[in-house]
This record gives structure tokens, C-alpha cells and sequence, in this order.
């Protein structure tokens, strides 16, 4: 009886070292394989995220002087009208979509929140100048009146809100 005990052991733990542990050494390298390949893409994603963003606040910093320019220009009586230049916005949604804007100081995750609803703002409010030099609107009476009331608000905010932060901004790392 004893012989046949032993012998069921002997051939339950050859099944396990022939037909188990070589497979569940497999699939414990597959997992680890398969961990560090998403490790390594999100690091990846995570690195060009923080280089789009800090070349999207350079380039919107570009951008804001052509805007103060494009107003002073419409303000000053030019009489051509170009559509208005927007602000990139993909770069600072896809930062905030990774949840990489929750390892950044609260301040500065905060200047960021503001300085984006700022760029929003103005892209809409270039929008409109567009519409009310452009499109349907451009027919009101009070057209003439709401483009220099808009026109001032770009301005205005490009220079004294968005370009401070932009400023500080470019020194940040993100």
C-alpha cells in the first residue's frame, strides 16, 4: 500500500514538472512581458504629452502676438479682414486626459486650468469677430459696434491676461 502511495506521488509530481511549472513559467513571462510593454507605452505617451504641451504653450505664445496685432490692426481702422488666429488646445487636453496635470503642483495645475479657459475664451470670442465679420451677423446694424466691443476683448485679454501666464509658463516644467 505504501509502494502505491509513493508511487502516486511520484507520478503526480512528475505531471507537475513535465506538464504544469513549464507552462506557468511561460505564462508568468508573457505577463511580465506583457506589464512592461504597457509600462513602457505609457511612459511613452506620458513623455510626448509633456513635449507637445511645452511646445504648445511656445507656439501659443506666437500666437498671442499675432492676436494683440490682428486687434491693434482692426482697431486702428484696417480695412482688411482676416479670420482670426486660434489658439492650440489638443496638446493641454490630451496632458490633462493622461491625469498628468494632478502631479503638477496645485498652483500650477490651477494656472494651467485658468490660462486654458482664457485660450478657450478667446478662440470662441475670435469665432465670433469671424461671424460678426463674415458671416450673417455682419449684416445687424450694431454689427460695426459688437466687432470693436469683441475686438477689444481680444486684445485685452491676449495682452493682460494670457501673455503673463504664457510667460511664466515657458519657464515651467510641465
Amino acid at each position: 500500500m505504501a509502494d502505491i502511495a509513493g508511487t502516486a506521488w511520484d507520478l503526480g509530481l512528475a505531471f507537475l514538472q513535465i506538464y504544469v511549472i513549464p507552462y506557468v513559467i511561460v505564462l508568468a513571462i508573457a505577463f511580465l512581458s506583457v506589464a512592461f510593454a504597457f509600462n513602457l507605452n505609457e511612459r511613452n505617451a506620458k513623455y510626448k504629452a509633456r513635449v507637445a504641451l511645452s511646445h504648445e504653450v511656445r507656439a501659443n505664445a506666437k500666437i498671442t502676438k499675432e492676436i494683440v496685432s490682428y486687434a491693434d490692426g482692426q482697431l486702428s481702422g484696417e480695412t482688411s479682414v482676416q479670420p482670426m488666429p486660434r489658439f492650440e488646445l489638443q496638446s493641454f487636453h490630451e496632458y490633462k486626459h493622461l491625469g498628468m496635470l494632478r502631479r503638477l503642483k496645485p498652483k500650477i495645475a490651477d494656472e494651467f486650468e485658468s490660462l486654458y479657459l482664457s485660450l478657450e475664451s478667446v478662440n470662441e470670442a475670435g469665432r465670433r469677430q469671424e461671424e460678426l465679420a463674415f458671416g450673417p451677423a455682419a449684416a445687424f446694424p450694431n454689427a460695426h459696434t459688437l466687432r470693436l466691443e469683441n475686438l477689444t476683448y481680444l486684445r485685452d485679454t491676449s495682452h493682460n491676461i494670457i501673455e503673463p501666464y504664457l510667460d511664466r509658463m515657458k519657464a515651467t516644467k510641465v
